[in-house]
C-alpha cells in the first residue's frame, strides 16, 4: 500500500539535505561565488534537486487526491491551485520555481552567477515556504486517514 506521508517526508528529508549543503558551501561574497567552479555547479545541482523533489511532492499530492491527470508541473501545479490546496502566492512560488527549474535543466548557459548569487536567498525561502505548506498539509491529511 502507498503510504503518502512517508514517500512526502521522505523527499522532505532530500530538500533539507539540499537547502543544507547550500548553505553550507554558499561563500558570503559574490567574488568567492564566482571563483568557485565546480563548487558552482555543485550548488546549482543541488538547487535543481531541491525544486525537482518540491514539485514530486505537488505531483504526489495531486495524485494522491485525485484531483487531474497532469501532463507537465504547470498542470499540478494548477491543479492544486484550483482545488484550493495551495493559494495565489505558494502559486507563484511554484510558478518560479519550475521556470527556474527549466533553466537549471535546459539553459544552464543562460544563468547569470551573479543575479544567481544575489537571489539565492529568496529561491531558498521560497523552497521553506512549500515545506512549510506541506508540513500543514501533511498535518491536515492525518484526520482522514483514521
Amino acid at each position: 500500500m502507498f503510504d503518502l506521508d512517508s514517500e512526502i517526508r521522505h523527499k522532505i528529508e532530500l530538500i533539507d539535505r539540499s537547502l543544507k549543503i547550500i548553505r553550507e558551501n554558499l561563500p558570503t561574497s559574490l567574488e568567492d561565488f564566482l571563483k568557485m567552479g565546480l563548487e558552482k555547479d555543485g550548488i546549482y545541482k543541488q538547487l535543481e534537486f531541491a525544486i525537482q523533489n518540491v514539485l514530486d511532492i505537488c505531483n504526489e499530492i495531486n495524485s494522491s487526491l485525485e484531483l487531474s491527470i497532469a501532463v507537465g508541473y504547470d498542470d499540478v501545479v494548477g491543479s492544486l491551485y484550483n482545488a484550493k490546496i495551495i493559494d495565489d502566492e505558494l502559486r507563484e512560488k511554484l510558478d518560479f520555481l519550475i521556470q527556474l527549474r527549466e533553466v537549471l535543466i535546459y539553459n544552464y548557459h543562460l544563468i547569470q552567477d551573479e543575479i544567481a548569487f544575489k537571489n539565492m536567498p529568496e529561491y531558498l525561502a521560497m523552497i521553506g515556504d512549500f515545506l512549510a505548506f506541506t508540513e500543514r498539509f501533511l498535518e491536515g491529511q492525518k484526520w482522514r486517514e483514521s
